[in-house]
């Protein structure tokens, strides 16, 4: 019978590997919420005064005034 010794471990942690891999997912979700914005800014620009009045309607629509 033979005893092997202990292996070692040679899947080491390589810290800059997590920090890349945290800097991609910052980017990504950065890359995200700039395509929203763009998205939002060409969605509000064709807003005319009866849309507003509606939207702030149903905003408004669960406050109950206050007298």
């Amino acid at each position: 019978m033979r005893v092997h010794g202990n292996q070692m471990n040679l899947n080491t942690i390589n810290p800059y590997s997590a920090a890349a891999e945290k800097a991609l997912a910052a980017q990504r979700a950065a890359n995200g919420r700039k395509k929203l914005v763009k998205s939002a800014v060409a969605a509000e620009s064709g807003a005319t005064t009866e849309e507003t009045l509606m939207i702030s309607s149903w905003m408004n629509q669960g406050q109950v005034a206050k007298r």
